[in-house]
């Protein structure tokens, strides 16, 4: 992890930066309150109520964020504030860091005030990069308080309980001795107003218990959603790929046309160099038959055998050339068939990508249909929290036109 900030929010829903640990971390990271607002506009989308989010921001920095809520009838800690967590590449994020966050709001929120704010805030994000942290869910909802424990110096502490201890005893020989015997109808009323308490507590267990299940398949929607973008994206990079593949194939199917090419004007010289031997060959034998003398014929003769001779430096020449040209020939065969064997690769490495590129785009289809679901599930539980709540309304109503808390 490599920091942490508190977030406050303007009256337009603008952020601004609260607090921040290190104290230089927005500045490191290149973080502003305009590239917070998308991190806003996602808190600000789920009715303003308490809310967890992790996404990406524009600075390519992946954060965690627990927003506490805005209205002072229910909310974590302190209202309308956000605490945010810049992770690193190798951060892990599992279902309980949510419940860490939750803690934080809840402890660290209402001492915003105090002088060493900052070095609390360290203390605390020591204490989340760490996991030591225990998950906290519990939200306060219409007015219900929450108290903040701090540490008491053990002799305070003992003076406390002795005095309690004293209280307790006092007040139970007070009782002993004033408190009347209680009619049956105060008995009643004692008795409802318990069963209505613990209704009451019933359900506030069950809204708790349907709000964590509600973060968390808030939680699993948006990593669903990761999994999503990251198959997408995949996807890209394989049809990247795949047209890649084909461009390279087109141009060795190129280049081989353009040897086969060469091949064929190389033969048709070496056809046209075996002609004009033949030919030089007949004229000698033509010439040699023409002779009449001695001297004539001798120095034909040389003439002849100089030509000859010349002819076969040439042939000599084109033998050369032709071994040569053959020797090229040969290459040329052998890169081709190398081409081949390239080309029969390419042409099963792009068969596997379409079959890759097919379980890809199943996979994306299976993800986004069990994100319908989860969607449809998380309606669910907020249809049976808001009547959770009517119900607990209801009897609170009860409790307090009967005055049973008396």
């Amino acid at each position: 992890m490599k920091g942490i900030i508190i977030l406050g929010f303007e009256e337009n829903s603008e952020p601004r930066i609260d607090t921040q640990f290190p104290s230089n971390i927005c500045e490191f990271l290149g973080i502003t309150p305009e590239s917070l607002k998308s991190l806003a506009d996602r808190h600000m989308d789920k009715k303003m109520e308490p809310n967890y989010v992790r996404l990406t921001l524009e600075a390519e920095v992946n954060v965690a964020s627990f927003y506490t809520g805005f209205s002072f009838r229910h909310y974590v800690g302190n209202p309308n504030f956000a605490v945010t967590t810049f992770l690193s590449q190798d951060d892990t994020v599992s279902s309980e860091f949510e419940g860490m966050m939750r803690r934080i709001a809840h402890e660290l929120l209402p001492k915003r005030e105090a002088l060493n704010f900052d070095d609390i805030l360290g203390q605390y994000f020591d204490m989340l990069k760490n996991r030591e942290l225990l998950p906290y869910w519990e939200e306060i909802i219409e007015g219900e308080t929450s108290v903040i424990t701090t540490p008491v110096k053990e002799e305070k502490k003992e003076e406390l309980e002795k005095v309690e201890e004293g209280a307790e005893t006092l007040e139970e020989k007070k009782s002993e001795e004033i408190e009347p015997e209680p009619s049956k109808e105060d008995l009643d009323s004692k008795e409802k107003t318990l069963e209505l308490q613990e209704l009451v507590e019933e359900k506030k267990s069950k809204i708790r218990e349907l709000t964590r299940k509600f973060t968390e398949l808030t939680s699993e929607n948006t990593k669903l959603s990761e999994e999503n973008e990251a198959q997408k994206e995949e996807i890209s990079e394989q049809y990247i790929k795949l047209e890649s593949w084909s461009q390279q194939m087109a141009d060795l199917n190129q280049n081989s046309a353009k040897l086969m090419d060469d091949i064929k004007a190389l033969n048709e010289k070496i056809k046209e160099k075996d002609d004009l031997l033949i030919e030089k060959e007949k004229e000698i034998e033509n010439m040699a038959k023409k002779m009449t003398g001695v001297n004539e014929v001798e120095n034909e003769a040389e003439k002849i055998l100089q030509e000859k001779e010349d002819l076969k430096n040439v042939n000599l020449n084109l033998n050369s050339e032709l071994e040569k040209l053959e020797k090229d020939n040969f290459d040329l065969v052998s890169e081709i068939k190398k081409l081949k064997d390239q080309i029969s690769v390419h042409l099963d490495s792009i068969t596997n990508l379409k079959l890759d590129v097919k379980n890809a785009k199943a996979s994306v289809s299976d993800k986004e249909q069990e994100m319908v679901h989860i969607n449809d599930k998380i309606f669910d539980l907020k249809k049976e929290i808001k009547v959770l709540r009517r119900e607990r309304d209801h009897y609170r109503k009860i409790v307090k036109e009967r005055n049973l808390l008396e």
